[in-house]
């Protein structure tokens, strides 16, 4: 397995719950596991620190960083707040390119319906890229940097609630909403159109741990 397949295949096991939270993961199985030499696993063990999604344990290994279910009231009400104002900048800002680049990722979302493949593999796919194209398109790299983290810990949180196919079939639907504002220029449609799609997580989370 190539390096950059290697990072994509550990961080989505990861993110959707296929690695456990808390859970110790030693090089040399995941060298065996990926197929990957040690000095690449070690760059994508770095990235995935980074990402705050994994914590080095000396003579041990690496632990996946554990859930943080306390605190799960404070990340819902931040990144509404935040991603709302993403939207906003974006359809302030984004440009024709972009544009064409989220109108693709829809039809994609669309056409690779999730009965056909993986659907936890493919939800977080779509989902991850939906958002890292419209941080792009606010151009405000603090911002853009802020709410990846917000949105990783969102999505670990998610899948360890359990995602289903009705909340994903909501969620493309929401896409147009929010593409239809960006291409309409109306900011404010957009903030509240983006607020409208982290909601889509935020109820069901709320009711599980709230």
């Amino acid at each position: 397995m190539n390096k950059k397949d290697a990072y994509e295949n550990l961080r989505t096991r990861i993110i959707t719950n296929g690695v456990a939270s808390g859970e110790i993961l030693n090089e040399k199985d995941l060298m065996a596991q990926l197929d990957i030499g040690r000095s690449p696993l070690r760059e994508i063990l770095f990235r995935l620190q980074e990402e705050n999604l994994i914590n080095p344990l000396p003579r041990l290994g690496y632990m996946v960083t554990p859930l943080d279910i306390s605190d799960v009231r404070e990340l819902v009400e931040l990144r509404r707040e935040l991603e709302g104002f993403a939207g906003y900048l974006a359809a302030r800002r984004i440009t024709s390119r972009q544009l064409k680049a989220l109108r693709t990722l829809i039809h994609q979302a669309e056409t690779d319906a999730p009965e056909k493949h993986n659907f936890t593999s493919i939800s977080e796919y779509f989902d991850t890229r939906f958002h890292v194209l419209l941080y792009q398109a606010a151009q405000n790299r603090k911002l853009a940097k802020t709410l990846q983290g917000l949105h990783i810990d969102m999505l670990r949180i998610w899948f360890h609630v359990g995602l289903d196919a009705i909340g994903f079939s909501r969620e493309v639907q929401n896409f147009h909403v929010v593409l239809e504002a960006l291409e309409e220029k109306k900011a404010d449609k957009a903030r509240k159109a983006m607020e409208a799609h982290v909601d889509i997580y935020a109820v069901q989370v709320r009711d599980k741990f709230l």
